[in-house]
């Protein structure tokens, strides 16, 4: 197996070796095969659109690294990813994708097949990047390894809602009791309070967003007795303003904003992502002492949902839940099921150990900030 080295900004062509004959490889892909692809593969997401790309890439810094594979049998593979470019290409990151940008993969007509993932993964450990990481989505997964020689493997869980036989389905069958009151009286509070749902991609929904988004934030330093200035930065670096306004701009008819508000505040928010069988819950913030008491967050999620039953999608993905308990039991009382999935890391030094360590050093540091507060 062997690369023909090429400026960043041109296209680069190889070979890729298998059992089965010689693979021809292009990358970055064009983007007329990429939407051939993308219409083929009844598993693909608003992820693995290539806009979505394109926003990671203006908002991030970040570059098209997308591969193209033609098989030996004439099949076409598609791989969205992103490279953080180097001054070495032994120092670079690729990624499909990077954390808060959602799921990647390999997209191919009819679904990838196991020893297409099998090459694409050799192909990838061939590379000289210091790092590449795939994180294939639910629907793709059962064709992804357990395991596989020099990959360390990051276990994943998100919760899936079935939204097969419509909003009647999910009313007779899926809801438990408990969720069917829930919800109803998520309907009826919001009536009787007078909230006010507004949808769509503008501007102004997105700043509403973030707003609450900010105030999330603002009580979440409070509640843990860390330095404000400090956690709303962070924020500010892990979700900044211009990535939604990015999706929302580029992605007008997939992406779907509600705001709830409330006498004209925004007490309540929710971000889903609708392309083709797959809804995906992607972002959600409240103000809690507003949204709580009249359910709010649940009262959007309910018009979500009908949304993607009424687009036809099959599924609701409501992403991971980062191990918080609560958030979990929300899904699972919106009917969630647990999916397992899994991340793929190829790494030339152990980053994913470093990480862990300097993830632990964080929260002693925040422990410490806030024992001295208290």
């Amino acid at each position: 197996m062997s690369h023909h080295q090429a400026p960043e900004s041109e296209p680069r062509e190889w070979d890729v070796h298998t059992g089965d004959g010689v693979t021809r490889a292009v990358s970055p892909v064009p983007r007329e095969t990429w939407a051939k692809v993308l219409a083929a593969d009844p598993g693909a997401t608003a992820f693995l659109l290539p806009q979505w790309l394109d926003c990671i890439c203006s908002v991030r810094g970040w570059q098209d690294a997308s591969r193209l594979y033609r098989t030996a049998e004439g099949r076409e593979l598609v791989l969205p990813m992103v490279r953080r470019p180097a001054w070495f290409r032994a120092l670079s990151l690729q990624s499909s994708f990077p954390p808060g940008w959602g799921t990647g993969g390999i997209l191919a007509s009819g679904g990838v097949r196991p020893d297409e993932v099998d090459m694409v993964l050799a192909d990838l450990a061939s590379d000289r990047a210091l790092r590449t990481s795939v994180r294939p989505d639910f629907a793709a997964a059962p064709a992804w390894p357990g395991g596989a020689p020099g990959v360390v493997t990051v276990p994943r869980r998100v919760h899936v809602l079935d939204l097969d036989g419509g909003m009647d389905a999910l009313w007779s069958q899926r809801w438990s009791g408990k969720s069917r009151r829930g919800l109803r009286s998520s309907e009826r509070k919001a009536e009787q309070a007078g909230l006010v749902i507004e949808s769509g991609h503008s501007p102004e929904l997105v700043s509403a967003f973030y707003d609450l988004y900010l105030r999330w934030i603002d009580r979440r330093a409070r509640e843990r007795q860390l330095p404000s200035a400090v956690v709303r930065s962070r924020g500010k670096r892990a979700e900044p303003l211009a990535k939604f306004q990015a999706v929302a701009a580029s992605l007008p008819g997939t992406c779907r904003i509600h705001v709830a508000r409330l006498d004209g505040e925004p007490v309540a928010a929710t971000i889903s992502l609708l392309h083709g069988s797959i809804c995906i819950y992607w972002r959600g913030v409240s103000d809690k002492r507003t949204a709580a008491p009249l359910r709010a967050n649940q009262f959007l999620q309910l018009r979500s949902i009908k949304e993607a039953c009424d687009a036809g999608c099959r599924y609701y993905e409501m992403g991971e839940s980062g191990g918080v308990t609560s958030l979990e039991q929300f899904k699972a009382n919106l009917g969630g099921g647990v999916r397992t999935l899994a991340e793929y890391r190829i790494e030339r030094l152990p980053l994913t150990g470093l990480q862990d360590r300097l993830g632990r050093i964080r929260n002693a540091v925040d422990a410490r900030l806030a024992t001295r507060r208290s």
